[in-house]
């Protein structure tokens, strides 16, 4: 499963990514609960807030949603105090998406690689790059 984060949701809702051209045709995409959030807050904060969150709706509806559970929630708090020990950090939001894609074994889509790259077993692709 390939999760999107939010980069490339909004780059998506903008008309600047096509995700046929990156993702196969049997290939499952997901967004986290985290990015839902993140989204919503955009679309909410925007100027055409209505139609904005429209928008966002219909891209959901097109992805699997995984929620942050309690077993997302334990890897969470191994990865803080394993980037911590190193001395390095990680938003929680950032580090929570991390965890939840760890937890599904699935490949984060970003294009915020300096940052998620801190997490040496997490998978990442970029597709705006």
């Amino acid at each position: 499963m390939k999760i999107l984060d939010s980069d490339h949701c909004v780059a998506i809702l903008r008309g600047q990514l096509d995700v046929q051209h990156h993702a196969g045709a049997q290939e499952l995409l997901g967004v986290t609960g985290i990015t839902v959030g993140e989204l919503s807050h955009g679309a909410q904060h925007s100027q055409h807030a209505k139609q904005n969150l429209a928008r966002v709706e219909v891209l959901l509806a097109a992805v699997m949603i995984l929620p942050f559970d309690e077993f997302a929630a334990r890897r969470f708090g191994a990865l803080k105090a394993q980037l911590e020990s190193h001395g390095t950090r990680l938003a929680d939001l950032d580090l929570q998406i991390a965890a939840i894609c760890l937890q599904t074994n699935s490949t984060l889509v970003t294009h915020n690689l300096r940052h998620f790259g801190r997490i040496t077993s997490l998978r990442c692709e970029d597709w705006l790059a």
